[in-house]
């Protein structure tokens, strides 16, 4: 099956991924380079695979049918999907009449697993000592999907005696006021080892927050430009601004370099961490 951070599937990754998941390079329903992916299996083999998405973008579906020729297919989240497109779709959600769903618990339903059984892949984030590093991952695609305070939240730990790394991805713009030669830009294996040393990671809602959550770190996802219960992964700490959506619809700056404004103050992010 497809990965969910492609194209809503879930059993093997697509490498490269499909074009029109990318901020640059998109072009809608082409398989690019995933095309030989369907030399890679025999009709026997695809005749036994089921390919399951929660995701529910049209897309997604084509691709699925193409790639995967004779599979079987459950394709679910068309609603969610609506809902995020249209706010006819959203109100339900918004209003609270109907409940938005955490992604890792509906990939357990999809899967038929337990969610107690995924749960368990997650450690209990363990104390560490006050020396141990407070990681800041500034990175996403978007700014508007960036914390804009990174620096006056980095000053504040600081002066509170805590060591701060900030960290960003390798392509990934710089929030406000951050110099190039301040931010540490680390490949997965670096970061993987740097998140084990860190006492806290503080993210935007992004792949390294579900990475920090995988590997047990005592982690604050920040949020403002959607929903962070949809995603937000077992053992996570959430603190949302109250201007964030409370449906599956994103901010109309979603998918934009605009900085948003409402984020969660640096001394509020600070007291949370320091309950923690």
């Amino acid at each position: 099956m497809l990965h969910q951070t492609t194209t809503g599937c879930c059993t093997s990754n697509l490498n490269p991924p499909l074009p029109y998941v990318w901020r640059t390079g998109k072009k809608y329903f082409s398989l690019g380079a995933a095309a030989s992916l369907r030399s890679t299996f025999s009709a026997t083999q695809l005749s036994t695979m089921q390919i399951i998405s929660i995701r529910g973008d049209v897309r997604d579906w084509f691709a699925a049918h193409r790639i995967f020729t004779g599979a079987s297919f459950s394709f679910t989240g068309w609603r969610p999907f609506l809902a995020r497109k249209l706010s006819a779709f959203d109100r339900p959600f918004t209003s609270g009449t109907l409940k938005v769903r955490n992604r890792y618990r509906t990939w357990a339903e999809a899967a038929g697993i337990p969610f107690s059984t995924v749960e368990q892949y997650y450690p209990v984030p363990s104390g560490k000592k006050d020396d141990a590093p407070v990681v800041i991952h500034t990175g996403a695609q978007w700014r508007s999907k960036q914390y804009p305070h990174v620096v006056e939240l980095a000053e504040l730990l600081k002066r509170a005696g805590r060591c701060v790394e900030i960290v960003a991805g390798p392509n990934d713009p710089l929030p406000p006021g951050i110099s190039a030669n301040e931010v540490r830009r680390p490949a997965w294996p670096e970061l993987i080892k740097l998140f084990r040393s860190a006492g806290y990671v503080i993210s935007n809602d992004s792949g390294p927050m579900h990475l920090a959550a995988f590997l047990g770190c005592r982690t604050i996802a920040l949020s403002r430009c959607s929903n962070i219960t949809e995603w937000l992964p077992p053992g996570v700490t959430a603190l949302s601004s109250p201007s964030a959506p409370g449906g599956y619809r994103p901010v109309p700056a979603y998918w934009s370099d605009q900085i948003l404004q409402g984020w969660p103050a640096a001394d509020e992010v600070k007291a949370v961490m320091m309950t923690k």
